[in-house]
């Protein structure tokens, strides 16, 4: 699963500045995985699922063509893509403050000692990618919703629904119903999945930062990939979230951007590491909560070199909100 997983990111096209070899894809993602990692869970969405963004407008092309089931459409050149958080620098180190919350949070009891039956998550997510009916929608932001139960021996349901597109201006809304108002109409589907090994987090540093990497090489910018997997199918202890904060401290290139409200209206403080990652220039931002260390969060932003991905130089590629996580009884 994990040659697979890195050949996928390979293809990237954020990082590779190239478009993505669809032929190598299709045949990856043709290949069965074995045992239950052949289960498809609704996860934060992997940066190389990118690889469909990519296209080969140029700035000076107006718009392009897409082929959908209702027949052509025009969207525009340059994708809608969200805003960017506004965060509020505070020039602190970032090791100073990702101490300082898990000094705070360390000693914190463990309210997961309790008999449970299910954790629940809920998160909403975006990204480049986003295709409504097997069409990839650029003229609108549209935003999915997915809550998931996941039992104690792993096994999953889960349900998504698409949330109503967002636009910065009314230009855009115009654009985006010229183009066929495609996502107009809420999406839903849903899913489950059988039993999968869990393991429990580690509450030390290193033995978080053996959990984190997998048995891989875990250098800054997959920290940044795998750290919000994590938080999206498990609920930590404040021990363990402490642990998770020392590991990102202790991480080259991460600086403390600043003190940012969320796209949920919460107030946390923001993590950025900037670097190419192997391809594209891009920034990642872990957004974390000051008082509990939980992961409020993520966001992906292209730097001034885009590529080929048709968006503004800039611009916000991939976000995910993490609204809840939480033990049931």
């Amino acid at each position: 699963m994990r040659d697979i997983d890195q050949t996928l990111r390979e293809m990237n096209p954020v990082r590779t500045g190239r478009e993505a070899d669809q032929a190598r894809l299709d045949a990856i993602l043709s290949t069965p995985r074995t045992g239950t990692a052949a289960v498809h869970r609704p996860q934060v969405r992997p940066r190389w699922v990118w690889a469909v963004a990519a296209t080969s407008v140029t700035a000076g092309v107006l718009a392009y063509v897409v082929v959908d089931p209702f027949g052509v459409s025009t969207q525009p050149a340059l994708a809608v893509t969200p805003s960017p958080l506004r965060v509020q620098p505070t020039g602190r180190p970032a090791a100073e403050v990702l101490e300082g919350i898990a000094d705070r949070i360390d000693d914190q009891p463990d309210p997961r000692s309790k008999p449970w039956t299910a954790e629940h998550f809920i998160r909403d997510d975006w990204a480049l990618s986003s295709r409504i009916d097997d069409v990839q929608v650029t003229s609108a932001v549209i935003t999915e919703h997915c809550e998931t139960w996941q039992k104690p021996d792993g096994s999953a349901r889960w349900k998504v629904r698409t949330l109503p597109p967002v636009f910065q201006n009314a230009r855009q809304r115009k654009v985006w119903e010229s183009a066929g108002a495609v996502g107009k109409e809420p999406q839903r589907w849903a899913g489950d999945a059988g039993p999968e090994a869990v393991i429990e987090p580690p509450a030390t540093v290193g033995g978080m930062r053996k959990w984190l990497a997998d048995g891989q090489q875990m250098g800054p910018g997959l920290l940044y990939e795998v750290i919000p997997e994590r938080f999206q199918d498990h609920v930590f202890s404040p021990a363990q979230r402490a642990a998770l904060l020392r590991v990102l401290a202790a991480t080259p290139g991460v600086v403390h951007a600043g003190t940012v409200e969320d796209r949920a209206g919460r107030t946390g403080e923001a993590f950025s590491l900037t670097g190419r990652f192997g391809g594209l220039p891009n920034k990642r931002t872990l957004v974390f909560d000051a008082a509990t260390g939980d992961l409020l969060a993520y966001e992906e932003q292209l730097q001034r070199d885009t590529g080929k991905l048709g968006v503004r130089p800039y611009s916000v590629i991939g976000y995910s909100t993490f609204l809840r996580a939480e033990r049931l009884p």
